[in-house]
């Protein structure tokens, strides 16, 4: 049976039990859809109002999965996004630390040049006193 202006192809399967997957039997792909014996329109009508709707909820739940894995996914980066920042605190306060320890360091070594220094001008003051009175140190 086929209605007027409508071809008599068969269906490739009955619409409820298609679900997701059988969309060559949507009511909007043109009028050449096959009426089975027995079936109305209204019942035809029906199963596919069944479909989107089963449809629409499988959406929903899906929709659902994925809000919740992307919220996970916010609190991951956001604790991403923490970590990186307490890792650029410390690490700037290694490198305040670094620059103070390098400064000690210099000043360690003046000072010490200044002690060598000290010591070698009291030393050839010394060898010069000795060498004045002639190999004693009280002239």
């Amino acid at each position: 049976m086929s209605f007027a202006g409508q071809g008599s192809r068969p269906s490739s399967g009955n619409s409820s039990s298609g679900g997701l997957n059988n969309r060559f039997n949507s009511y909007q792909q043109g009028g050449g859809s096959y009426v089975p014996p027995g079936m109305s329109y209204a019942n035809q009508q029906t199963n596919v109002l069944e479909d989107t709707v089963k449809t629409h909820y499988q959406a929903e739940g899906t929709a659902a999965n994925v809000l919740t894995q992307m919220h996970a996914q916010r609190h991951q980066l956001k604790g991403a996004h923490d970590d990186v920042w307490e890792m650029r605190k410390a690490t700037e306060e290694a490198r305040r630390e670094l620059e103070s320890l390098i400064a000690k360091n210099r000043k360690k070594k003046v000072r010490l040049y200044a002690i060598i220094a000290a010591l070698a001008m009291t030393d050839l003051f010394l060898f010069l006193r000795i060498a004045q009175c002639r190999g004693s140190f009280f002239c």
